[in-house]
């Protein structure tokens, strides 16, 4: 019995050694998503719900702390009908953000630890749109839908969250942040709240 402990216990130490001893890649994969939470101006945090989101990015890291992070990324906010009635129309309304950036990521951790917090800041693109408007009174959708016009503006974004390893090539993480869209105007501001997975 003796000896199969010893042996259990040589093979975990030997196992442990080896991830240890694997060379961290320079690039990691990143895909999340969940809430996203309207601010401001009132017109878009009183008369929208609350959104949904999903990301997905491609990280290089230029020194063991600092990751540079392309991504792509898209974000809808249903109209809210239940508080923001509009007679003669039921559906639709809905405004998509399809968003391209980058972001720098910082770890605050120690390299070798499990459990990381991070804060990033970045910048890109949003094209921005609504989902046709439907309803009973044909006339203010059709003439609601004719008015529409995706636009594209820039985005600026700050957050901060936390990353614990699960293995030698993937950790869960959990982050919220800022994001300011420079529409016409006042600027459209939300909070994306994420979980998601980085690998390698």
């Amino acid at each position: 019995m003796k000896k199969v402990f010893l042996t259990f216990a040589f093979v975990a130490l030997m196992a442990v050694g080896a991830s240890a001893q694997m060379p961290s890649s320079p690039v990691s994969l990143y895909v999340g998503g969940a809430l996203s939470l309207p601010q401001s101006p009132d017109d878009f945090s009183e008369t929208y719900k609350t959104g949904y989101h999903g990301f997905a990015g491609v990280g290089f890291s230029f020194i063991p702390k600092l990751q540079v992070i392309g991504k792509i990324e898209y974000n809808t906010f249903s109209f809210d009908f239940d508080n923001n009635a509009i007679p003669g129309l039921s559906g639709g309304g809905t405004q998509n953000l399809l968003m391209f950036g980058a972001d720098g990521r910082f770890s605050l951790g120690v390299p070798a630890a499990p459990f990381k917090p991070f804060v990033f800041a970045g910048a890109g693109l949003a094209n921005i749109s609504l989902s046709d408007w439907e309803g009973d009174d044909l006339l203010l959708a059709t003439s609601l839908n004719e008015a529409m016009e995706s636009q594209t503006e820039m985005y600026f974004n700050l957050g901060a969250g936390a990353e614990f390893k699960m293995g030698p090539m993937m950790s869960f993480f959990a982050q919220a942040r800022y994001v300011s869209v420079q529409t016409e105007g006042d600027a459209a501001s939300f909070i994306p709240v994420s979980v998601g997975l980085k690998f390698f």
